[in-house]
């Protein structure tokens, strides 16, 4: 989960069990679990510091969890995408950039990797004027998933933060410890 890459001092999650449930079905609450944690996630992304959008990436056809998380982590943090989507520009450049910062993983290949805002595909296959637009549309939403395929493998990860804006400018320039 990304807002800023910063990690506050306060910013901690616990868990406990003291064992006076006495036994339970794990698998039922490993689930349970997941679905919280997952709530939580995206709950504090979409209220991160003056955040509008919550940003979903998913990253798949990748080579390994690990490399589908690094380069998912990748796109999330950019203050490049996350300003691109806070001004609804469906900009794949800035995408593809921060695909590229991945340089440890020489086996993606910038010419067969697919990005897609929503379900429009946006690179390889460019989108005309009008496609532009409509993809400007969707990026106005309070969410938005890029989605983009590394053709590395058959592993996936999915990440999520929120847009850059003005308002989280405004936020942290007017706050002294």
């Amino acid at each position: 989960m990304s807002v800023d890459t910063d990690t506050s001092t306060s910013d901690t999650a616990i868990i406990l069990a003291n064992g006076a449930a006495g036994s339970v079905d794990i698998a039922a609450f490993e689930t349970a679990l997941h679905e919280v944690l997952l709530h939580l996630t995206k709950s504090i992304a979409r209220d991160g510091e003056g955040a509008e959008t919550l940003i979903e990436v998913l990253v798949d056809n990748a080579r390994d969890t690990e490399q589908a998380k690094t380069v998912a982590k990748a796109i999330v943090n950019s203050p490049l995408v996350k300003t691109a989507v806070h001004g609804a520009d469906p900009n794949w450049g800035r995408v593809a950039m921060a695909v590229g910062k991945c340089s440890q993983y020489t086996d993606i290949d910038q010419e067969k990797v697919v990005i897609r805002f929503g379900t429009q595909e946006v690179y390889p296959t460019q989108v005309n004027e009008s496609g532009l637009a409509q993809l400007s549309e969707y990026m106005r939403g309070a969410d938005v998933t890029i989605h983009v395929s590394l053709a590395t493998g058959t592993a996936s990860a999915t990440v999520w933060g929120c847009d850059l804006t003005d308002g989280y400018v405004r936020i942290n320039a007017d706050y002294t410890t």
